[in-house]
């Protein structure tokens, strides 16, 4: 098999580091997602020559003393701006942030700026516009980066772009997205009409003595799964979120790479966090913080009931498991504790806080036969997955590392997905490598 450097990157790298709390997340909008096909392209028309000169105009506009021509031709230029997608205004890596309404204050909070918690990047405050009333608030981005943001009125009203129509659903809710000139959507995430299709089936209720609580659980079979055996058998925590077309997109994007033979065949096991019966229970910070209890769930009791039922591998090698955020730190705390169960990690915007110590337990590993995929969002991450994979490099792990210009955000887990999987599955030398 064609063999993966240790380290590749996609990267935009910033001037300096940023650490702050990334799993701060916004309050869910009053407005309900369209929770339909996603908007895969939404061209910018360049009605102005450059950033300068829409500054200008804004300038121009909002200085007209006159009250009913500055609204007249404030509409009008909020006319232009809206037919040509550009609110944002984005001219090469600078971004116009715009709102119009009455408001005391108008804030833009998202990925970047942690939420209204901090951060690297203190893009936030909106000034309002002379007498007008358009707010403005100007940031500078990579040009290939993808955030979610809201729009906060008044210190405490959290709603969506009224004027950007695209989305990405979160853990919280949906949020607006702002998508840089340079960014390319993950079409690996979009379903195609008339292509191979797999079986998602359950929800299982599973009694678990190690928890002492029922555990619904979600299976996967890929196309001509009847006639295959000794398939690899991924994990997922956070399952319910990673079985979702609109957040982790995970059973589209193994359709797709198995469809097009560019993976194995492989069976798919999506834990779901929330209490059986009340799901807005979401038991997901007891379970994956370096848990004993969930360790010998997955391990001695969801591991032997799934190859009870399915024709999957029964070695560590054969097993996956998958998780973000604080699912990143259990699968790193499951790839430490038990590598007699799991060998192959994916490991995505991990958080460390709750488990510091895996960092130094991976120092003294074996990494005779694992292989760990780590990733991480270069503008809302905390670099915990960047402090791993230096370890790896030390200790000589076979690892891959992707770095994005995202946030903490499904919109970034869900890109990568790809990556994982051909690095973990892929067929005949087709391998993840760095997309430009």
């Amino acid at each position: 098999m064609k063999r993966i450097p240790r380290t590749r990157r996609r990267a935009f790298p910033l001037a300096a580091p940023f650490l702050f709390a990334a799993l701060i997340a916004a309050p869910a909008a009053a407005e309900e997602t369209d929770r339909t096909a996603p908007i895969t392209e939404c061209p910018r028309e360049e009605i102005f020559p450059s950033y300068g000169a829409f500054l200008a105009e804004l300038d121009r506009v909002t200085a007209i003393e006159d009250g009913e021509e500055r609204v007249d031709a404030l509409d009008a230029l909020w006319l232009r701006l809206r037919e040509a997608n550009q609110v944002p205004f984005v001219a090469g890596d600078s971004v116009a942030f715009l709102y119009r309404g009455p408001a005391r204050a108008v804030e833009w909070r998202g990925d970047w700026n942690g939420w209204g918690n901090g951060g690297p990047l203190g893009y936030g405050a909106g000034r309002r516009l002379g007498a007008s009333d358009l707010w403005l608030c100007e940031a500078v981005f990579p040009l290939r980066a993808r955030l979610d943001y809201k729009i906060v009125l008044n210190g405490s009203e959290w709603i969506l772009d009224p004027v950007n129509p695209l989305r990405q659903v979160g853990g919280f809710g949906p949020n607006s997205e702002l998508r840089m000139p340079g960014f390319v959507y993950p079409m690996e995430t979009v379903r195609r009409p008339g292509g191979p299709r797999g079986r998602l089936e359950g929800p299982y209720t599973l009694p678990s003595a190690a928890l002492g609580y029922d555990v619904n659980v979600l299976v996967y079979s890929p196309p001509g799964a009847d006639t295959l055996s000794d398939m690899p058998v991924v994990f997922a925590t956070d399952g319910h979120e990673y079985a979702a077309d609109d957040m982790g997109s995970m059973v589209i994007v193994l359709d797709n790479l198995i469809g097009d033979g560019r993976i194995e065949p492989l069976t798919a096991v999506f834990i779901d966090p929330r209490e059986v019966g009340v799901p807005s229970h979401n038991r997901r910070g007891e379970q994956y913080t370096a848990r004993e209890d969930f360790l010998r769930f997955v391990c001695d009791e969801l591991v032997p009931w799934t190859e009870g039922r399915y024709a999957v591998r029964r070695d560590a090698a054969g097993r996956c498991i998958l998780g973000t955020s604080l699912g990143g730190l259990n699968a790193a705390y499951f790839g430490a504790m038990r590598p007699d169960i799991f060998r192959n990690l994916v490991v995505m915007s991990p958080a460390f806080r709750d488990w510091p110590e895996v960092i130094d337990r991976y120092r003294d590993l074996d990494p005779g036969g694992a292989r760990v995929f780590l990733s991480d969002g270069l503008l809302g991450d905390i670099g915990d997955a960047a402090r791993l994979a230096g370890v790896l490099e030390e200790r000589r792990f076979d690892f891959y590392y992707v770095e994005m210009n995202e946030g903490h955000s499904w919109g970034q887990w869900r890109a990568v997905l790809d990556d994982a999987f051909l690095y973990l599955y892929g067929i005949g030398g087709d391998a993840a490598s760095p997309r430009e």
